[in-house]
């Protein structure tokens, strides 16, 4: 890899680019910046990502609750090594294997391991496309608290499901795709108004509230302190995703949550990691 050579990171397009706004993308995003490593983006519409996974046979790491191949992104090609990518864990995996003296650690074992022991209090709910565990990888713990982080924040995603960026030439497309994949019959089930609206978010914040107060065991803004890794950019990629999705006043409602500790993070990682390549 040099800066002629780039990685290229396979990220979600929407109007919003070259904002990225995915979860998993944008970790994926946050850790190639954190390791200084030069990486340019290639955007892919969400209907063309099975295509543009299978040219690069980079198999699904997930499947749909019937059995049926999830493909999604982000994806990382190494154009040097050949090497693809195709889960943000991986990916993090591999910038810590590959550049282990670029950047920040991703994973310092020289740490008091703040947060890794989080437990969602959504551990038990079912999702139509599973998360992905990486429980066998290496930095298990890591994996862990990945794990649980998407487990919290996926319960409560319909809150913003009706607020996704799609493209407009492929929006009603992509919608119908979404509507079968969740088992619903239109995309108004997707959309939470009114007292039921008010009633997820009251439960979201409370949900949230074991996540944030390892937030201030360090007086953060990361986990550690003063010192990110990548457990920051797990929580830091979903907040990237809520901060393009949630209606503009939800959003500085949610900042206001848990003493702000998460508008801190995001914040720091947006003013320092976040790259719009």
């Amino acid at each position: 890899m040099t800066d002629s050579k780039p990685l290229v990171l396979y990220d979600i397009s929407s109007p919003l680019q070259p904002r990225s706004y995915a979860p998993n993308p944008s970790k994926a995003r946050l850790a190639l910046s954190f390791k200084k490593v030069p990486f340019k983006t290639t955007w892919v519409d969400i209907l063309d990502i099975p295509d543009v996974r299978k040219g690069l046979c980079c198999p699904p790491v997930r499947k749909f609750d019937d059995g049926t191949d999830y493909y999604t992104l982000p994806m990382l090609l190494d154009p040097t090594s050949g090497r693809i990518l195709g889960d943000s864990f991986d990916i993090a995996n591999y910038l810590e294997e590959t550049f282990p003296s670029s950047g920040g650690c991703l994973f310092p074992t020289n740490t008091t391991s703040t947060g890794l022991d989080y437990e969602s209090p959504n551990k038990d709910a079912a999702f139509f496309a599973p998360l992905t565990s990486n429980l066998g990888s290496k930095n298990k713990a890591y994996a862990r608290f990945n794990q649980h982080v998407d487990t919290t924040m996926s319960a409560h995603v319909v809150l913003v499901g009706q607020y996704l960026p799609l493209n407009p030439d492929t929006a009603e497309e992509v919608k119908a795709v979404m509507i079968k994949r969740a088992h619903l019959s239109s995309w108004d089930d997707l959309c939470i108004r009114g007292e039921a609206r008010e009633q997820i978010k009251a439960a979201f914040k409370v949900a949230l509230t074991s996540l944030a107060q390892l937030f201030m065991v360090h007086e953060g803004p990361y986990l550690e302190g003063k010192e990110a890794n990548y457990a920051d950019f797990i929580v830091g990629g979903w907040l990237t995703f809520l901060s393009a999705t949630m209606p503009r006043d939800e959003w500085d409602d949610f900042r206001t949550w848990h003493d702000g500790v998460f508008a801190r993070l995001h914040d720091a990682l947006q003013q320092n990691y976040f790259s719009c390549n």
